[in-house]
């Protein structure tokens, strides 16, 4: 396994951690994602998690769009995790390249890319329903390095907003949510 399946996975049951918590009357909560609910940003992230098995299935890049319906939420995530989690232990998944959402990589890179997205809706979820998401320091700090070079893109667009300004002092994961537009307070 390597270190960029590792984190990728840990980020994946970070956001699974987050959506076995929630109570079934706060999916409609309003979350920090301007116009979706806590339902809403389980819909996208299971778009964005589907579309990644698609690839890894297809060989085909699949662009990222929000499933229809999530009326029994841990249901749907808990089929999304699985089916990506078993794509992903394909024999040599890895070291496939693509030109994948973000250009030409490898399977390993993108995974190390895309990480930032399940940790940053873990918390958007957890925001909406008072559930702590318990986000690892050390997955906030990777995806504050990574998706740090790529915020003018990321931003131009519009998968993140404006940056926060925080005060100094400031741990790794307020810095990362603060750079991809959330208020860590």
């Amino acid at each position: 396994m390597s270190l960029n399946l590792r984190n990728f996975t840990r980020a994946v049951y970070t956001f699974d951690a987050v959506v076995h918590r929630v109570s079934d009357e706060h999916w409609d909560n309003q979350s920090p994602c301007e116009e979706w609910s806590a339902r809403d940003v389980l819909q996208h992230q299971c778009g964005v998690l589907g579309a990644m098995t698609a690839t890894l299935v297809s060989g085909e890049t699949v662009p990222p769009a929000s499933i229809e319906s999530a009326d029994q939420p841990r249901m749907v995530w808990g089929q999304t995790r699985d089916a990506l989690l078993e794509a992903l232990d394909t024999p040599g998944i890895l070291e496939r390249e693509g030109k994948f959402w973000f250009g030409p990589m490898s399977v390993d890179q993108w995974i190390q890319i895309v990480q930032w997205d399940p940790i940053t809706h873990a918390w958007d979820i957890g925001k909406a329903t008072g559930v702590e998401a318990f986000i690892p320091n050390d997955l906030a700090e990777i995806s504050y390095g990574v998706i740090g070079q790529m915020r003018e893109t990321l931003a131009g667009w519009g998968l993140i907003a404006d940056e926060i300004e925080l005060a100094q002092g400031a741990d790794p994961l307020e810095r990362f949510l603060a750079m991809v537009g959330r208020d860590p307070s």
